[in-house]
């Protein structure tokens, strides 16, 4: 019996027809964890986030979310426990903001599945939290992709689900917008719910998450602590090289930034 709120035992996936290969992928969650993926492309992080999400069954390995498998729960059951947000996600209707964010209650329907004014409450509240609320009547084709996933995040969180899984959501994102998504997940995994999102730069995780999980060609190269993680960064090859790692002026988190080495000959 696993003390984590969601286990990932061992689990390994391959693409037919490809060499590549997610191998032996092992984490225990906590409750309330905001964790970050990180890796160059094609390390695997959409793929292992697909699979704790349900929508890709492994070859090998399990997951467990309160020791029982993910295959076990019914599926709207399971969209009540875990929210997904894709990397991209297009429409070929003409859906209002409103109705984006009014089907990610569809999991808490019940007869018809009409939706109810605690629905509406529900959804106005976080359109509200994402900043979505003037343009409730929009289209959604009408809005840049930074406004559209603020919307997409506002659909997910009307699920009240109690781990969400996000797939890079601040890619097309401002930077004031960027801080702003990541505020709003910290606030949510203090209250409990456990945060998983992929994201290319590690200073955001830093920042807001507890931890952060680097995968390196399939295979996990770092779980740990932030600050765990990026005294390891600061050791590994194919970073200490090109990163000078610090302690941010303001809270002393660590950060990193680039440089490059120019030769004599360059200079």
């Amino acid at each position: 019996m696993s003390n984590s709120f969601l286990n990932i035992d061992n689990i390994s996936y391959s693409y037919s027809g490809s060499s590549w290969r997610l191998d032996s992928i092992s984490l225990d969650i906590s409750k309330g964890d905001f964790i970050g993926i990180a890796g160059a492309n094609g390390s695997g992080k959409s793929t292992l986030l697909k699979i704790a999400a349900g929508i890709l069954k492994p070859d090998n390995g399990r997951i467990l979310l309160e020791d029982q498998s993910i295959t076990k729960i019914p599926r709207r059951e399971l969209a009540r426990k875990i929210g997904y947000l894709p990397q991209q996600v297009n429409s070929a209707f003409e859906f209002t903001v409103k109705e984006v964010v009014l089907m990610g209650r569809f999991c808490h329907s019940k007869g018809l599945g009409l939706t109810t004014a605690e629905d509406r409450k529900i959804a106005d509240h976080c359109m509200n939290a994402t900043e979505t609320l003037t343009f409730r009547d929009r289209s959604i084709n009408e809005l840049s992709s930074g406004e559209r996933q603020r919307v997409l995040l506002a659909s997910v969180l009307a699920q009240q689900p109690d781990i969400m899984l996000l797939d890079e959501p601040v890619t097309g994102l401002d930077l004031h917008h960027q801080i702003s998504f990541f505020n709003l997940l910290a606030e949510f995994s203090k209250k409990g719910m456990t945060i998983i999102t992929i994201t290319h730069d590690l200073n955001l995780a830093s920042q807001f998450c507890d931890k952060i999980l680097l995968l390196d060609k399939g295979k996990k190269e770092i779980y740990d602590s932030v600050e765990k993680a990026f005294e390891r960064l600061g050791q590994m090859n194919a970073y200490s090289d090109n990163i000078s790692i610090f302690r941010h002026p303001h809270n002393q988190k660590p950060a990193l930034l680039p440089y490059y080495n120019f030769s004599e000959e360059s200079a």
